[in-house]
């Protein structure tokens, strides 16, 4: 068949090719994450690829052609005159400084992690079933983890707890706390730290993540946290935590009412559930013309978050935009949760942050 626009056909295939590179490149990236290939080329300045092979100790042909393709998609700048590579300023803050907000390793090994389970998803399609965080493997646990480690571990205490009425003195005398789907433990880690009068519970289901949040918190030498796996140790149902958080938990979750309803049980009347999820809006014609992170977030929704919340037969699959605010002050207020206040707070761009409360 002859196409009768063959511009049109040449902008649509450039633009699937595109996204090929892009698949491409999510790998190649991470290697050079995994490898320091990043970090060397921050710390030392532009290098030609003798001098980086050299400095990481790989080897010189293999990262010769790896810095032709970063150079060629963009990311590593190169010198001609000098035949050399170097790191933007931006570069540097994206792929090379872990402690900047702007890094982005963390969602690039989350990315690669997925490619393992692909060959999963048409079943997935036809059956409707969804893969669990675990069958997703440890990559994508990690990944996940070091995505929400800047905020967790450098602002959550200092500049949004304060902004929750009461709460950071309550958990500076002592309070009692559950971190729920806490992952690796890092939000659980900073706040024990900050307030070591106060008894923190991290749950979580996935065993990938709580391996790794007893590692995290054998090194971080807390002793003021416990870990549960709630399938075997539910929240307590008797109103007796003062506080709880749950960070990108309730959109991933396969039974998000009955979750909701164990938080209202367990909450103290004058307790406060901090609850952060990612932002969103109530329609895909919405997100779709405004929401910026649109495209990213349906993706990771069909490959994990959405995946997740379906992987029981009766899950509910919200996705990965489906717990946006007027969801959330729905399903709470359905619960009994009468309190819903969202916090304004700009060191996220990814999450809406809501107190909830009795």
């Amino acid at each position: 068949m002859t196409n009768r626009n063959p511009e049109a056909l040449q902008a649509f295939a450039g633009k699937v090719s595109n996204s090929v590179t892009g698949g491409l490149n999510c790998a190649l990236t991470m290697i050079g994450d995994q490898l320091g290939l990043y970090r060397s080329l921050a710390e030392k300045g532009p290098m030609q690829s003798g001098g980086l092979a050299e400095a990481t100790h790989l080897s010189e042909r293999w990262v010769r052609e790896w810095l032709y393709q970063q150079a060629c998609i963009g990311q590593i700048e190169y010198d001609e005159t000098a035949d050399s590579f170097f790191l933007s300023e931006e570069g540097k803050a994206v792929l090379a400084q872990e402690d900047h907000p702007a890094y982005m390793g963390g969602m690039i090994q989350s990315v690669v992690a997925m490619f393992d389970t692909v060959e999963h998803l048409p079943e997935c399609f036809r059956s409707g079933l969804g893969q669990s965080f675990d069958d997703k493997g440890e990559g994508c646990a990690c990944g996940i983890e070091r995505m929400s480690r800047k905020f967790q571990t450098d602002y959550l205490v200092p500049a949004l707890l304060p902004r929750l009425d009461g709460i950071t003195e309550r958990l500076t005398a002592g309070a009692s706390v559950a971190d729920v789907g806490c992952g690796g433990a890092t939000s659980t880690i900073a706040m024990a730290k900050a307030f070591p009068a106060s008894k923190f519970i991290g749950y979580d289901i996935s065993l990938h993540a709580l391996e790794r949040a007893r590692a995290n918190i054998a090194t971080a030498g807390v002793s003021n946290i416990k870990l549960h796996n709630p399938t075997f140790d539910p929240l307590p149902e008797d109103s007796s935590i003062d506080f709880i958080t749950t960070f990108d938990v309730v959109h991933d979750s396969t039974h998000p009412r009955q979750l909701i309803d164990a938080i209202k049980n367990s909450l103290k009347r004058d307790g406060s559930w901090l609850c952060a999820d990612v932002k969103g809006l109530p329609t895909f014609a919405e997100n779709r013309r405004d929401n910026p992170m649109a495209t990213l977030a349906y993706s990771f929704s069909v490959l994990v978050c959405m995946s997740a919340g379906l992987s029981t037969p009766d899950g509910a699959g919200l996705g990965t935009l489906g717990f946006h605010e007027q969801k959330a002050r729905e399903m709470t207020a359905a619960a009994g949760l009468s309190s819903f206040n969202v916090i304004p707070f700009d060191g996220d761009v990814f999450n809406a942050f809501y107190d909830i409360r009795h």
